[in-house]
């Protein structure tokens, strides 16, 4: 029965690797959980395994000599222990390896998600562990290239792919930032001998609607 339990727990652990958003874990414990995820699992349900009749206690004493992970978050891990013996003992006690993964899961990961910080904000079914953008849904890891400057994958580099030829780059340093409102801003309302670039949509006057396609490129990286 034991087994499962640590069974039940890593189970409940490689859900995260889509995700988990700040409570008890910081920035920094998520970065290490998304980077060392196997090992994560696998000390996890050792501890688990060792400290089933001990405690939360003896499973955080466990996890953080093996683990870069804050207490705060290590506790919600322990909380999870608890949860998993309260409530799945008889599916795991007794029933196939898939229950005791079922009850862990639809019993004790809505309070490790809570505990932890767990949330799929831009709900691209990929939370803020590994999710370098949870606000944009076109962002996640293993993301196709869009062409709008973001790094949809997660890997921290922009590929062809990801890169965007952008309009609103006026000084051409490849990215649309303060020194391009500037220059947009000095031609702003002209309608004779104006700087050709910030004309946008070519209707001959620098107005609202090539500030509304400005707006829509800052930030970017172009390509």
């Amino acid at each position: 029965m034991v087994w499962k339990f640590a069974l039940a727990l890593a189970t409940a652990l490689a859900m995260l690797s889509s995700g988990i958003a700040q409570g008890n874990c910081t920035t920094l414990d998520l970065e290490y959980i998304c980077q060392n995820t196997e090992y994560v699992q696998s000390v996890s349900a050792e501890c688990g395994l060792a400290c089933l009749s001990e405690g939360e206690e003896c499973l955080e004493a466990c996890m953080i000599e093996q683990l870069e992970l804050s207490l705060p978050c290590i506790g919600c891990f322990g909380e999870q222990v608890v949860c998993v013996v309260q409530n799945c003992y008889f599916a795991c006690a007794f029933g196939t390896e898939e229950a005791c993964a079922e009850c862990a899961l639809a019993n004790c990961e809505a309070g490790f998600n809570e505990c932890a910080g767990i949330v799929d904000s831009d709900n691209d079914t990929w939370t803020n562990l590994c999710d370098c953008n949870d606000t944009n849904p076109l962002v996640y890891p293993g993301a196709d290239g869009t062409n709008q400057g973001f790094d949809n994958d997660c890997n921290g580099l922009l590929s062809p792919d990801e890169l965007t030829t952008c309009l609103a780059d006026m000084n051409a340093d490849q990215i649309i930032g303060t020194a391009d409102l500037l220059i947009f801003l000095g031609t702003f309302d002209c309608s004779d001998d104006c700087l050709e670039e910030a004309d946008f949509n070519e209707d001959g006057v620098v107005g609202a609607s090539d500030l509304l396609i400005f707006l829509s490129e800052f930030g970017l990286y172009c390509f």
